[in-house]
């Protein structure tokens, strides 16, 4: 029997690695960005002080399920292109790893800042920076220099 793949032999196993950092990342930041666009305001209500007026509980409830949805929506954008840059195009490696960097960034500000960051989405960071920083070995920069722009 022959296996009719269209994956190159030669792909280094680093980028295979990165691949699944970023699937992995991308599916427990879609899990953490539903969970935050689907809470429910009686929830939000409980879990914030009585201090705090209901206007504002709305406001800051709005603010975090903008974030989730956001945020699934680009673990999406992240899950596709990672597929794309695990065949061997260049451009595609480029866009996941600035994709995966801006999502880093964009999130942990978000924590820090607002603190409107789910606890599920803060753990997919860490093998969405593992992915960037292994698409950025030595072994995948040359296999993809290798490649073409194809």
């Amino acid at each position: 029997m022959t296996a009719s793949s269209s994956t190159p032999p030669d792909r280094p196993r680093v980028v295979n690695i990165a691949f699944w950092c970023f699937v992995g990342g991308a599916v427990i930041m879609m899990a953490g960005g539903l969970m935050s666009a689907s809470t429910s305001y009686e929830y939000a209500r409980a879990a914030i002080p009585a201090t705090v007026g209901d206007d504002e509980v709305r406001s800051y409830l709005t603010v975090y399920r903008g974030s989730g949805i956001v945020a699934a929506i680009a673990a999406a954008g992240l899950a596709f292109l990672a597929g794309r840059a695990r065949r061997g195009d260049a451009r595609f490696r480029r866009a996941a790893v600035a994709l995966a960097a801006a999502i880093v960034v964009l999130i942990g500000l978000l924590a820090l800042l607002v603190g409107v960051a789910n606890p599920v989405m803060l753990l997919s960071l860490l093998p969405m920076l593992a992915g960037v920083i292994l698409m950025m070995r030595p072994a995948a920069r040359d296999w993809y220099a290798g490649q073409g722009a194809s």
